[in-house]
């Protein structure tokens, strides 16, 4: 009998020991599944986190081309720009050449219209004060 006790004993430890590593078992494989949910999870946002990153490095792409597109008309308009400085100068000298032989002509003109007029004075004055020939 005592046997049947002891063996009943150790039957009871057993079994508390059993359910306890089920116990413990249980709440691993929970863990587990936490963990490898968790894991997919972050699996998707890291394949979602590589689709966007290609997306952006294609836009990224395509922008550097519009700036280099940017940049070589921003070059062609300050190309332009120059001759067009460098033509509106030319203008502007010769403008004042002309406007330098236009002031001669009306300087000239002046003087021809101020001499003639003193001219005649001169000789209204002759005519008077000179004695009359006949």
């Amino acid at each position: 009998m005592a046997d049947k006790a002891d063996l009943a004993r150790r039957a009871d430890a057993e079994l508390c020991k059993n359910r306890n590593l089920t116990a413990t078992l249980c709440s691993l494989e929970a863990k587990i599944r936490t963990t490898e949910e968790n894991l997919c999870v972050s699996r998707r946002e890291q394949e979602d986190l590589r689709f966007s990153n290609s997306g952006l490095q294609g836009r990224n792409a395509d922008l550097r081309g519009e700036i280099e597109a940017l940049q070589h008309h921003c070059h062609v308009l300050q190309c332009q720009n120059k001759d067009l400085n460098t033509e509106l100068e030319r203008f502007v000298q010769t403008d004042e050449q002309i406007r330098a032989t236009l002031n001669r002509r009306d300087r000239v003109e002046t003087l021809r219209i101020t001499t003639t007029d003193e001219v005649r004075k001169s000789q209204h004055h002759l005519d008077r004060a000179s004695p009359r020939r006949k």
